[in-house]
């Protein structure tokens, strides 16, 4: 009888100890696409670059040039705890945009990777 008891016992704190997380994080800000658009190589000065998407997030200076970066992240992390052993996953992905501009201000090229749409919930054991 005891060891039935403490067998519900740990059944009942095994599911009261147990159960899922899930987590979102973002940095930055989503780069609108149709703004990005209307910016041409040769042709968008950096007013207008700033007018269509703010800020840039950083700014490296080179000899020759300054190189605009935008950047935004998006994080999903599931968990599932339990008594004796955790899962958790963490997802991470981004989008980059990098405009190289000339000395006059004039953007000459666009580098632009985005990701953020491949991030997803999924809860993996091992490996991707």
């Amino acid at each position: 009888m005891i060891v039935r008891l403490a067998g519900v016992l740990l059944i009942v704190l095994a599911l009261m100890f147990s159960g899922c997380v899930i987590s979102r994080g973002r940095v930055g800000n989503p780069i609108d696409d149709n703004k990005l658009r209307q910016i041409q190589k040769g042709v968008t000065h950096r007013t207008q670059v700033v007018e269509l998407l703010g800020a840039p997030d950083r700014i490296n200076q080179a000899p020759d040039r300054d190189i605009f970066q935008y950047y935004y992240y998006d994080a999903k992390s599931p968990a599932l705890i339990l008594l004796a052993l955790n899962l958790l996953t963490l997802n991470v992905k981004s989008d980059n945009l990098y405009l190289f501009l000339d000395k006059q201000g004039i953007v000459q090229d666009i580098i632009y990777g985005k990701r953020t749409d491949q991030v997803d919930f999924s809860l993996r054991l091992w490996g991707p």
